[in-house]
């Protein structure tokens, strides 16, 4: 069991200051190469990632776009809604492997045969950079506000440096190879298919991914083609520059000699014709200055102004620049250091921003970086629970822009949503597939943990709301939010059903990817276990259309719009059925006699009128609130060996939401030992054979999924700053380890961007709270009071709750400073 932290009296002071002179180089750095791709250091757009081994004499270069995906089928989805009452029954007569099967074996009856695509790589830059002497002094690195990757050796007198950064303006690669002697780069460059070597399927064997491609130099310019990706031709673009020395062509390369320094310009193309896209790109990259300083000074602000918008310090007095190798080792055999874990918060925002931007898709399960040619899980849009653990940082930590992607895609594909819940389901509104490849919103899986769990399109709707609340855009909530919940909301109309007692049911339903602990069947004859993924009333199902409901009703009166729908709504808000707690304390998984609970599983779905839901709080309703801790618990204790990586940045959160600062961090501890790569990648699961964790193999490694990399800054500012809509809970899980810090221009649900500092030792805070729409909440903090004041103090009154409370009421525009003495 853990332990719960003891949190320390604070004082809060008038000033908010810089969060720390040591934040001007936020990066990490390594002290060897990597060995392969999920080693190496990432660089990004967006749209365009690049990956950067940091070899010193045989350098590759690995690019992806974030539309490339092949051997995906899109086809049509049958009509099998009249199937609807057939299961319904089934469940009721408790046949649960019969309803288990019936829409499978029915759509595959009819010839369905749809298959989600694959994310795959685009091409390699091969450069060698030609050598005298064994390498010293090497170092590669990764600048977190501009997103520049630097790989830098000496070689007997001389010291070579080579500079990367993805463009944001540009939309191009940029690469410079410099020495510190004149006349000391010589090498050559190509681009290429990406190392078929990659090309394994999940046994780790060979397989042909069955690209044609081509690689021919013309003048200066490298040109890549290859066809077989779903939309067509895909490739790219090399300009190859020198400041003094000369190039020659050989073959397939371009010899550079005698230069001061090598400027590499690459620009991608994907599912466009070869023959309009590269004319296209070398006129674009013609065109473009070929001065690396002057192409970076284009970029790095843009960057800078995403990363910089706000920021956390956990460790201002500690070094910041311990190469990830020391980091690691040190984590293998103790805590995550304070450092560890500040690395870990920058990387993950660094990684959203750079994977994520207005236009594109939305991150997938490796952000944009993937050199397999079938990476696990296809790199999918896991909508039942890894793209949402992607966007949670996203508010709070002021990505607005990042969070774009997001909304742009799934309102593009409303279309296809609304003929899924027809078809499936006869309902009207929009069913959104757990399981998505990013080309189309159309259904393409028919397992029972994806065809009857019907709540992605809730949990999604949710970050809809959250847009409102946390930037106050009244605009976005009247034109983009209440529409598409309001679509999910017509879902549900349709869908839920009334039992016995007139309370809404929810049948079938699913608790994402999990089942009962007695619906094990064993088939006698086969001695095949079928695992029964369809059930009734599962918590989350209940949780996730209360919370739909919830917004609706609250944003359609803030606006005073759609008063008969409010109306219904509330309807069917009274209708919903009560949590249930089962005989160990926890909160039920499924509301439903038939169903007892596994606690061996890696999802946390029931949790979810907790986190990532605001419903329950230890105010509104302590019983429930508690149930959720016994269940987490359960998790971690029973089921840590099914946990993965993931799932441990998920229970950071939800002990952040319980308060627990002492669970939150272990949990963070314990993805640090067994899950972090090299390069502060996380994985799906320990590959060590440890006992923590699931035992996964996939290919030659255990998978490498960026969600875990995702929900650990969100983590972080949970235990820093938790909010809802009516509370805003300052410092709720700071663990002792964390003895000060500082955050600044923390958004929150709240309608107010925080900032503070604190420091345990003296036990002092600084607050400041800047209204972006008007605000009405109680501010709780983490002990009782002994003094307070206030730069407004007509804005601060006594709270209900008590003297850990204070009500603050502040307009739009309103900013306030607080000085408090804790007890």
């Amino acid at each position: 069991m853990l332990k719960k932290t003891i949190t320390l009296g604070l004082i809060i002071l008038a000033t908010i200051t810089s969060v720390s002179a040591a934040s001007s180089g936020r990066g990490m750095s390594m002290i060897k190469p990597a060995e392969q791709w999920r080693e190496a250091l990432p660089s990004g757009n967006g749209m365009i990632g690049a990956l950067v081994y940091g070899s010193v004499h045989q350098e590759r270069v690995l690019f992806n776009h974030n539309k490339l995906w092949y051997q995906g089928r899109v086809g049509e989805l049958p009509d099998v809604s009249a199937e609807l009452p057939v299961v319904r029954q089934l469940l009721l007569e408790g046949k649960y492997r019969e309803a288990n099967e019936h829409y499978r074996s029915q759509l595959k009856d009819v010839g369905f045969n749809l298959t989600n695509a694959r994310y795959h790589p685009a091409f390699d830059m091969d450069l060698i950079t030609e050598t005298n002497q064994m390498f010293e002094e090497y170092l590669r690195t990764v600048d977190f506000e501009t997103g520049e990757v630097e790989v830098t050796w000496r070689d007997g007198d001389t010291r070579f440096s080579r500079k990367l950064f993805v463009s944001i303006p540009d939309d191009v690669s940029v690469m410079s190879i410099t020495a510190d002697q004149a006349g000391a780069v010589d090498g050559s460059v190509t681009l290429n298919i990406h190392d078929l070597k990659d090309a394994i399927d999940q046994q780790g064997k060979d397989f042909d991914p069955g690209f044609t491609y081509q690689t021919q130099v013309s003048g200066e310019f490298v040109e890549f083609r290859a066809d077989g990706s779903d939309g067509g031709e895909f490739g790219g673009v090399l300009r190859v520059l020198t400041r003094e020395g000369s190039t020659e062509v050989d073959g397939q390369k371009i010899r550079f000699v005698g230069a001061d320094e090598v400027i590499l310009i690459v620009a991608l193309f994907a599912n466009e014709p070869a023959s309009a896209a590269v004319p296209r790109l070398k006129r674009q990259l013609s065109a473009l200055e070929g001065d690396y300083d002057t192409l970076f000074a284009r970029h790095a602000p843009l960057h800078r102004e995403k990363f910089d918008v706000m920021e956390v310090n956990l460790n201002p007095a500690g070094p910041q620049d311990t190469p990830n190798e020391h980091l690691l080792l040190d984590a293998y055999q103790n805590p995550a250091s304070p450092e560890l874990v500040q690395k870990l918060f920058d990387y993950g925002r660094y990684l959203l921003i750079s994977s994520s931007r207005s236009g594109g898709y939305p991150a997938n399960l490796q952000g944009i970086w993937n050199g397999d040619y079938r990476p696990p899980w296809s790199a999918f849009l896991g909508n039942n629970e890894n793209l949402q653990m992607a966007y949670w940082q996203a508010l709070p930590g002021n990505l607005k822009e990042s969070m774009m992607g997001f909304f742009d895609y799934f309102d593009a594909h409303l279309d296809e949503f609304r003929h899924n819940a027809q078809q499936l389901y006869g309902c009207r509104g929009i069913f959104i597939p757990p399981f998505m490849s990013p080309e189309s919103g159309v259904l393409r899986h028919t397992g029972p943990h994806v065809i009857y769990w019907t709540d992605a399109a809730g949990w999604l709707a949710s970050f809809y709301y959250d847009y409102y609340l946390f930037t106050g855009d009244e605009q976005f909530l009247r034109e983009r939010a209440i529409p598409f919940m309001k679509e999910v909301a017509l879902f549900y109309e349709d869908y839920i059903v009334k039992d016995e007692q007139g309370k809404n049911m929810f049948l079938p339903a699913q608790s994402p990817e999990n089942q009962p602990a007695d619906k094990m069947i064993e088939d006698p004859k086969t001695g095949h276990v079928y695992k029964i993924k369809v059930q009734i009333n599962s918590t989350i199902a209940v949780a996730v259309a209360k919370e739909v409901f919830h917004n609706l009703v609250e944003a359609c009166e803030h606006l005073n719009v759609e008063a008969a729908g409010v109306q219904r709504w509330k309807e069917m808000l009274a209708d919903m059925p009560e949590y249930q707690v089962n005989e160990d304390g926890a909160i039920r998984e499924w509301m439903h006699p038939d169903f007892d609970d596994n606690y061996e599983h890696r999802h946390q779905s029931h949790i979810y009128p907790l986190f990532p839901g605001t419903e329950v709080t230890e105010e509104t309703n302590p019983e429930i609130y508690e149930a959720c801790r016994v269940a987490i618990e359960k998790r971690l204790v029973i089921g840590l060996q099914s946990q993965t990586g993931w799932s441990l940045a998920h229970m950071a959160n939800v002990y952040a939401r319980l308060g627990d600062g002492a669970g939150a961090l272990e949990a963070l501890n314990i993805l640090a030992r067994s899950c972090l790569g090299q390069n502060l990648f996380t994985y799906h699961n320990d590959w060590r054979k440890m006992g923590v964790t699931l035992d996964h193999k996939y290919g030659r490694s255990a998978p490498f999924q960026m969600d875990a990399n995702f929900g650990i800054p969100a983590a972080v500012m949970e235990m820093l700053c938790g909010s809802t809509s009516d509370m805003l809970r300052i410092f709720p899980a700071v663990p002792e380890e964390w003895g000060e810090g500082s955050f600044r221009d923390m958004l929150t649900r709240s309608g107010v961007r925080t900032s503070a500092n604190w420091n345990l030792q003296d036990q002092t805070i600084e607050l400041e709270l800047n209204a972006v729409r008007d605000a009405l909440f109680d501010l709780k903090f983490p002990a009782e009071l002994a003094e307070l004041n206030s730069s407004q103090p007509e804005a601060v009154s006594e709270s209900k709750y008590g003297s850990r409370y204070r009500t603050v009421k502040l307009a739009q525009g309103d900013s306030l400073k607080l000085r408090v003495q804790l007890k």
